[in-house]
């Protein structure tokens, strides 16, 4: 009998123990998620979460999966992604394990919304060299897209908006009690009005005292804006990432101030396209500008190290952007 009971407790313990087991869950239930196949890579666009909130910092996985010796290079943004601002860049370790012939890359970004609404990612490509053996397009570079993804933001009352229809009607007009304060307040406004009258008669004799203060030209605003930048020397404390943003970002409120384009809401790709389109600089002038943010993005976005030889050079392709003459 007490073996018999000995038994029964340790089969309620085991039961016990197997129910506390946490239950295998879909990592990506509360995500959007696009798959796309080329070749010998496979790109995973993942969104989360589905429904954001005007509020929300969206959190974007770019994974791409590629068979060994498939050369795969990280996709290049400017400072937005679609109508999304992008607040942060990484790469990651990716959690999923790969096949043995696999190799599995995981660029992570942060982006912020602007407004509520339907706003659409376009395309994402991610650019990669097939380099085995046996492939027919062995050394030829080969872009993989995504599929767009729509995303629907809302805000924080979403239903709950006020709507003007259900506002109560404006009550009638009520009369004021009349009393022997209402003519000192008048006869105190009437003085009032006479004192306001001869001091600005006594300021147009005398002619104006003060002069408007000048703006600022887009030239002056941006010169400062570099020189405060270089007092900083953030690239000596080791903050690459944050200077290339700001040096980018001079550059781009210069271009936009002298020439109209919409240089800081503009991926790189975009804004080179309205350059050139537009023709609004010269040949020689539009290639420095594209070599200057081409090896910006790869330390901003990409990850690079850039050496002191690099960063004189990206210093020297600014400065010739904002002081000297178009």
């Amino acid at each position: 009998m007490i073996r018999l009971l000995i038994v029964c407790l340790l089969l309620i313990a085991g039961c016990s123990k197997s129910s506390d087991k946490p239950k295998a869950t879909t990592a990506n239930a509360q995500a959007i998620e696009r798959v796309t196949e080329k070749g010998p890579v496979k790109l995973t666009i993942r969104i989360s979460p589905m429904e954001p909130r005007l509020s929300d910092l969206i959190e974007m996985d770019v994974v791409v999966v590629a068979k060994d010796n498939v050369e795969v290079k990280p996709p290049t943004f400017g400072d937005a992604v679609g109508e999304f601002l992008v607040r942060d860049y990484r790469e990651r370790t990716p959690t999923e394990s790969s096949a043995e012939d696999e190799n599995t890359r995981l660029f992570h970004y942060q982006l912020e919304p602007v407004s509520s609404g339907t706003h659409l990612i376009r395309s994402i490509a991610i650019p990669f060299t097939d380099n085995r053996e046996s492939s027919e397009a062995k050394g030829k570079a080969t872009l993989i897209e995504s599929e767009p993804i729509e995303i629907k933001i809302t805000t924080e009352l979403g239903e709950q908006m006020p709507d003007l229809a259900n506002l109560a009607p404006m009550l009638p007009p009520v009369p004021l009690e009349q009393s022997y304060n209402t003519w000192w307040i008048a006869a105190m406004g009437a003085g009032l009005a006479i004192v306001i009258a001869i001091v600005l008669w006594l300021r147009r004799e005398q002619g104006p005292t003060t002069t408007q203060e000048r703006q600022l030209t887009p030239d002056e605003i941006a010169r400062a804006a570099l020189e405060r930048l270089l007092s900083e020397n953030l690239p000596a404390a080791g903050l690459f990432k944050e200077f290339y943003v700001r040096l980018t970002s001079v550059v781009r409120y210069y271009i936009e101030g002298t020439t109209g384009l919409r240089a800081p809401e503009q991926t790189t790709e975009e804004f080179l396209y309205a350059m050139r389109s537009k023709g609004v600089f010269s040949a020689e002038r539009s290639m420095r500008l594209k070599e200057f943010l081409e090896a910006a993005d790869m330390v901003k976005y990409a990850g690079q190290q850039p050496g002191a030889e690099q960063i004189e050079l990206s210093i020297l392709r600014a400065r010739e952007f904002v002081f000297t003459q178009q």
